[in-house]
């Protein structure tokens, strides 16, 4: 029975640990939202990043409406595209891929 008491806080205190660590797609994506397409590059090229570690290169395409779109890696078989407006602040994203599901 002590041995339980003990483990339970133990292993809980590890999950909320992790699970903080890495927010979620949307709670992510959604924090940069309204700010300058500079904060997500800067991010993507810090090393130890997924896109580093994948040896990501730099992909972005144009819109039909203006704007232009920023690809980021998220994870495996996931990406987020930003929307991002003629003075480089992020209007909207939309994660692409089945690696994006339930996230």
């Amino acid at each position: 029975m002590m041995r339980r008491r003990v483990l339970l806080p133990l292993v809980a205190g590890l999950a909320a640990c992790s699970a903080s660590q890495i927010p979620p797609l949307k709670e992510y994506a959604d924090s940069v939202v309204g700010r300058n397409i500079s904060v997500v590059r800067d991010l993507v090229r810090r090393p130890g990043s997924h896109a580093s570690t994948v040896g990501w290169q730099e992909k972005t395409y144009t819109l039909p409406n203006g704007h232009w779109v920023y690809v980021e890696p998220d994870r495996a078989n996931c990406e987020i595209h930003y929307e991002v407006n003629g003075e480089d602040i992020i209007v909207g994203y939309t994660p692409m891929g089945s690696g994006c599901q339930n996230q």
